[in-house]
């Protein structure tokens, strides 16, 4: 699959870090005090010159996994997936079963840096048990609203915390809908609280309906809000969606009033079946490796600390073409239900950036929504077996991305399929601390690897000992690649997955230590199958 030439081929993994829930809860009020003082000086101090993000920034940070038993009157077997996570208790609320359209909620586990399901904590059993949202609107449900697209737990101050819920119909063959969102006012009682909706976001249900995710303070003055909404084809009735992900910035203020109504929005980015993100979507050229009939974003986000808009989803049809109820090659014979790659294998999962000067230049006018392209999109690598992202959320106080891997964990049982969750940082752009502090810092690209990874690393003195070393988790040294006097400044160095012998070593977590003048600095390393 061809894909730009600054698209590195996976992430960089980083030790995770724990933090108590108290501590999390002080950082929540910290952050939200300190967003409103500097709101006002980041307004002016030219965002627009903060970097870009690059896939090599995103550090993983672990994962865990979810039990696949059922709770109430759902189970995660065969869930949606979309997320939204609670920085007060330390949870995330997810949808389930796609049939039920129900929502739990679950403590998430320490999280544990690893590509190996065994090894990944199993969240215990949910503080709420699911129970259905989309029946029980004070406005009733006249669109016939069936699947939920986004949430996102919303901090208003003193008045408090509500989950905001966007929903869909999955199959709109008018394409008439217009309302879109729920507010869930006691996310502690999911079961018992008041439902307030449908409201209906200005910008068309088909392109608002989905993600919902907070934009960093330094930008809110500039785009119009403190929160994004977005959507994207890849659903049903392609003709009332966003072909290519879309962006609108919004003020949850008017969730608050008690009766449901429009929300007003500033459209940011946007595209349509007449001006859709790449015209050939079946890619009869072949040449198609950004946009097709089989892509789809379940969530975006603006990077605090840089100017990229990053949004994350899946693929398909880039290197074999796209069909329409045909029977794939390397499939199982039968014809696929509707548009599908012409090879079985044919998907990824997928991300797209976007430079938010971009975003800011249609806010004010100056180009079209649908004339903004990616700065760098490709695939995005898989820890664990799927085809398919189901949601993301975002925690500005930890820093953390968390990602539902679609059907991921299938070691529960022979018909359970719950997803993994994944957790990403970016602290190279986003000014996180750097838990090397002054000691001498070491990273890898990619991470996990598959063939090979560069290691690249800094020494603070002139003509310091430098010892670079892998172990493997038992403690054994697998390979010495640096033992040598180096000068002060940026160092790399290349390995190839060969140990000592010049045997491949197997899949697994592996630890580096940086040796500097005798001053250590560990990492660690996910080698795939």
């Amino acid at each position: 699959m061809s894909c730009p030439s600054r698209t590195p081929n996976d992430f960089r993994s980083a030790e995770p870090s724990a933090q108590p829930d108290a501590l999390r809860r002080s950082a929540k009020r910290l952050l939200l005090l300190v967003s409103l003082l500097v709101a006002p000086h980041a307004a002016s101090a030219a965002p627009e010159g903060l970097p870009l993000l690059h896939l090599e920034d995103m550090v993983y940070e672990g994962a865990f996994r979810l039990p696949d038993d059922t709770f109430g009157i759902s189970s995660l077997n065969y869930a949606e997936g979309p997320i939204a996570y609670d920085a007060e208790s330390n949870s995330i609320f997810i949808v389930g079963h796609a049939y039920e359209q129900a929502i739990a909620e679950f403590s998430v586990p320490p999280l544990v840096l690893s590509a190996t399901l065994a090894d990944l904590n199993m969240a215990g059993a949910p503080d709420q048990t699911f129970a259905t949202v989309l029946d029980r609107t004070s406005g009733g449900n006249p669109q016939e609203l069936d699947r939920i697209g986004g949430m996102a737990v919303i901090d208003v101050g003193a008045e408090g915390e509500f989950l905001l819920i966007n929903a869909y119909e999955y199959y709109d063959a008018p394409a008439d809908n217009s309302e879109t969102t729920a507010v869930l006012q006691t996310p502690g009682d999911l079961a018992g609280s008041d439902v307030i909706g449908f409201h209906t976001f200005e910008g068309g249900a088909g392109h608002t309906s989905g993600w919902i995710s907070p934009i960093p303070p330094e930008w809110q003055a500039d785009l119009g809000g403190s929160h994004l909404t977005g959507q994207s084809s890849g659903l049903p009735i392609i003709g009332r969606l966003s072909v290519g992900p879309s962006a609108f910035a919004f003020d949850p203020t008017p969730f608050l009033s008690g009766t449901p109504g429009t929300v007003p929005t500033t459209r940011l980015l946007d595209f349509s079946l007449e001006h859709p993100l790449h015209p050939d979507l079946m890619n009869d050229s072949r040449e198609n490796d950004l946009w097709t009939h089989m892509s789809r974003v379940v969530y975006g986000l603006i990077v605090p600390g840089t100017r990229t808009y990053a949004t994350f989803g899946h693929s398909g049809g880039h290197e074999s073409g796209v069909c329409y109820k045909c029977v794939q090659t390397n499939g199982d014979g039968s014809e696929c239900g509707g548009y599908c790659p012409r090879d079985a294998n044919d998907y990824a999962l997928y991300y797209w950036l976007w430079d938010v000067e971009d975003l800011l230049a249609v806010k004010n006018g100056e180009i079209e929504s649908y004339d903004v392209r990616p700065y760098e999109y490709g695939v995005l690598p898989a820890l664990f077996p799927t085809i398919e992202l189901g949601g993301g959320a975002f925690d500005p106080t930890s820093g953390l991305l968390y990602l539902t891997l679609q059907r991921a964990d299938s070691e529960q049982g022979t018909y359970s399929n719950p997803p993994v969750v994944v957790a990403y940082s970016f602290p190279v752009v986003s000014g996180l601390p750097d838990t090397a502090g002054s000691r001498s810092r070491i990273r890898s690209v990619p991470n996990p690897l598959g063939d090979s990874t560069t290691f690249e690393y800094s020494v603070a003195r002139e003509r310091s000992r430098v010892a670079l070393r892998i172990f493997d988790s038992g403690g054994r040294l697998v390979r010495e690649l640096i033992d040598a006097e180096q000068s002060e400044g940026p160092h790399s160095v290349n390995w190839t997955r060969r140990d000592e012998t010049g045997a491949e070593v197997p899949a697994g977590v592996y630890h580096v230590r940086l040796q500097v003048d005798g001053e250590s600095t560990h990492h660690k390393l996910i080698v795939l199958d």
